[in-house]
């Protein structure tokens, strides 16, 4: 089989991912209710549904990808179910990608289709499935162009310019992580066929389908007023990844963990290389998952160095395009869960990508004859990690896969369309919420919920007091003046309700709001007119 890939020929493979992950996702589609990640989706659509302006809103992603919600939001009416619809759609989405890619990169179905069922099965943690998306519809594109070397068209260049676009509008960062590997793909191709005549031939091109996007773009959020919430992005992210780029490098530093927590902020700690031995399964199998892809990302980067000394001009330079496009994909999502949330969720969302460079590593090591045990045993390592993956996965709710649904029996219904199955302890705490906030507010009113669970406010069709709905122990780091100015609007808006979740957020006990806050919370209990605790939560009526 030609390891270019044919539309036609694999039509049928599409269709098949795409029916089976739709049958897939609809047993538990609508099960389940949070009130953090989901619901953060949900209100800020919510929010722009009801004409909020952008400016009084902390966007965490693109605006695009939120506008998506409000666009069905003013079709159909708010809907839960129209949230978990975009998810799991951009979840489908993806496996279909990662098929095309490495299909596209290998000529192998059967090793495209076993990598897809990894990711069928166990997917992208929802809420954030958009980080798979981004990764996978350029590794798809600019896989495409390399499968074309040397013979690329204007058009080859143009689609991967585009795509690159359309991943700037949903989160910037992705963007500029895959403007590299274009620009050397451009290259390697232009090394082939004319030089740099050629490449900058290319380039134009794939600079035309990147403004062909970008332009429209621009222009409707010019002509909406949203321009500024667009453009500002683009100019904030550079210095956002550098600085993130410099404290995740930071974090592998003996006793950075210690040094944070000093001046009260704390992160989510990866588990210490010691837990690989641990006895407790749990505990093992997270830190083989959070570990080992970098193994195999530092194996990928081996095979780019064999790739370079190979005799063969005519082979290596496409084959080294390939195994740099299958790294990137692997590496776009590596800092997120690393770095910053090494936790299942985030391990979740990077797996997509890392598909590609698990296939891609696979193919090259079957052909590697000189130290073929070696080989067998790395092609082996990464099917065991991903066996893990997928036993861990699909027994654990944070992934997105249908471990939700698992003791999940009773109906939940509340505003906004929320009508969901969720376990016997969840519709107890979720009915005493949504009956508490509306008993106490009106409709319009805002509340407040911290540090995390904006959702509460989605399933009772009210507002959010502050524009940022996440908030943790580094907030006062990163804004000084956070608890000041929130005691100063609470008692100016004087919000019916104000709901703070007992929840360490980071996993350490300053991460719980009420004592990294505990300013705020003080005010709360003198202003009060009622207070209410019950477990994992407590109510303050104002």
């Amino acid at each position: 089989m030609s390891n270019s890939i044919s539309t036609r020929s694999n039509r049928m493979w599409y269709a098949a991912i795409t029916v089976v992950s739709a049958m897939y996702y609809a047993l538990y589609l609508n099960v389940g209710f949070s009130p953090a990640d989901d619901g953060n989706y949900a209100q800020i659509a919510y929010e722009l549904y009801l004409g909020t302006p952008v400016e009084d809103l902390t966007l965490s992603y693109g605006l695009i990808w939120f506008k998506l919600g409000e666009i069905l939001f003013d079709l159909f009416g708010p809907s839960y179910l129209s949230v978990k619809i975009i998810f799991f759609t951009t979840v489908a989405i993806t496996n279909v990608l990662l098929f095309y890619t490495i299909v596209a990169m290998t000529g192998r179905r059967g090793l495209a289709l076993g990598m897809t069922t990894v990711t069928l099965i166990v997917p992208a943690f929802p809420a954030t499935a958009f980080y798979s998306l981004c990764i996978l519809i350029n590794a798809a594109a600019q896989m495409r162009f390399v499968t074309r070397m040397p013979n690329n068209t204007i058009q080859d260049a143009v689609v991967a310019g585009a795509v690159l676009s359309v991943s700037f509008l949903i989160r910037p960062d992705f963007g500029y992580i895959w403007t590299p590997p274009l620009i050397l793909i451009l290259g390697l191709s232009a090394l082939r066929s004319g030089g740099f005549t050629d490449f900058l031939r290319l380039l134009s091109a794939a600079l035309v389908g990147f403004v062909a996007v970008q332009v429209p773009a621009l222009l409707m959020a010019w002509n909406s007023g949203l321009l500024g919430s667009v453009v500002t992005p683009y100019v904030s992210y550079p210095a956002m990844m550098a600085d993130y780029a410099f404290t995740g490098l930071q974090s592998l530093l003996p006793g950075y963990a210690q040094e944070l927590s000093s001046v009260g902020a704390t992160t989510l700690q990866r588990p210490p290389l010691s837990a690989l031995f641990s006895s407790e399964t749990g505990h093992s199998s997270l830190a083989i998952l959070i570990y080992a892809p970098l193994l195999f990302i530092l194996l990928g980067l081996g095979l780019i160095g064999t790739t370079l000394i190979k005799q063969r001009r005519d082979v290596s330079v496409q084959l080294l395009a390939k195994i740099l496009v299958a790294l990137f994909a692997a590496g776009a999502a590596f800092p997120h869960y690393f770095f910053y949330r090494p936790d299942l969720s985030h391990v979740a969302n990077f797996m997509p990508g890392y598909m590609v460079l698990a296939a891609a590593l696979i193919w090259q090591l079957r052909n590697i004859k000189r130290v073929k045990l070696a080989a067998t045993l790395a092609g082996s390592a990464i099917a065991l990690h991903l066996a893990l993956y997928v036993w861990v996965g699909v027994q654990t709710q944070g992934t997105g896969s249908i471990a939700v649904k698992a003791s999940r029996t009773e109906t939940f219904v509340a505003e906004n369309g929320v009508n969901t199955s969720v376990s016997a302890f969840e519709k107890q705490q979720y009915e005493f919420l949504r009956d508490i906030i509306l008993e106490n507010s009106a409709p319009g009113d805002s509340i407040v919920c911290v540090p995390y669970c904006p959702g509460f406010a989605f399933m009772t069709a009210r507002r959010m007091l502050f524009s940022n709905f996440y908030v943790d122990d580094s907030t006062p780091i990163n804004d000084p003046q956070w608890i000041t100015n929130a005691i100063a609007k609470t008692r100016a808006d004087r919000p019916p309700v104000v709901i703070v979740m007992d929840w360490a957020i980071n996993g350490t006990k300053i991460s719980r709001f009420e004592n990294w806050a505990a300013a705020y919370v003080k005010f709360l209990k003198e202003n009060a007119r009622a207070q209410i605790a019950k477990p994992g939560f407590t109510l303050y009526l104002l």
